[in-house]
């Protein structure tokens, strides 16, 4: 799936984002990866939605409010593949680590805008929203910690939390690396050095 196709699903799975928000949220992506977000203007959104600057602002206060509206969906979804692959458990934690792993390479390759946006542009957001954010993921990785300490007991409480901080830090430098178009390979690739990282096995 594009790019562009994956992050217009996304986007479109939320009610507060009419048709209007979702094209503005698509350019916006692509733009502040392209460009920056500092180097970004309201005007260049609008150009690249097809409205003045102005008419931006008809549908978001301001250009942080779409950074905002961003990361917060690119975290609502890893959020909900976390929960997804720690609900059933009657799956094993091996099996389980593997589906998380799987599911977390494939959506950062499939929406790699989003991917970058929230790991390169956190920092231009206001200090209570940043904060806010590092707390959903700084939970979502002690989720990640707790499985991996699941399928390997031997492990501490710090190594396991370095091993989940390692695996998803690694993603950002490859999207931004721009190493293939292939999203398939990419996220194969990312998905065997991830299990690598974790020392879990690929397959069972």
């Amino acid at each position: 799936m594009a790019e562009s196709d994956e992050l217009e699903s996304l986007v479109s799975q939320g009610r507060k984002h009419g048709v209007r928000k979702r094209v503005i949220l698509l350019q916006a992506a692509r733009l502040f990866v392209e460009r920056g977000y500092a180097s970004t203007g309201i005007d260049d959104i609008g150009a690249a939605v097809g409205i003045s600057g102005p008419g931006v602002y008809r549908h978001f206060p301001g250009k942080q409010a779409i950074l905002l509206a961003l990361i917060e969906l690119s975290l609502e979804r890893l959020r909900e593949g976390t929960q997804a692959a720690l609900a059933d458990r009657d799956r094993e934690p091996e099996r389980a680590l593997i589906a998380l792993v799987d599911w977390f390479s494939r959506f950062s390759v499939e929406n790699r805008n989003l991917t970058l946006v929230m790991q390169a542009e956190l920092l231009w957001l206001p200090d209570q929203d940043r904060r806010r954010l590092n707390r959903q993921t700084r939970q979502m990785r002690e989720e990640w910690a707790g499985l991996l300490l699941e399928v390997r007991p031997e492990l501490s409480d710090l190594a396991a939390r370095i091993a989940v901080t390692s695996v998803m830090g690694m993603v950002t430098p490859v999207l931004a690396a721009r190493l293939s178009d292939d999203t398939q390979a990419l996220s194969a690739h990312l998905r065997a050095q991830m299990l690598a990282v974790l020392h879990a096995p690929a397959v069972l």
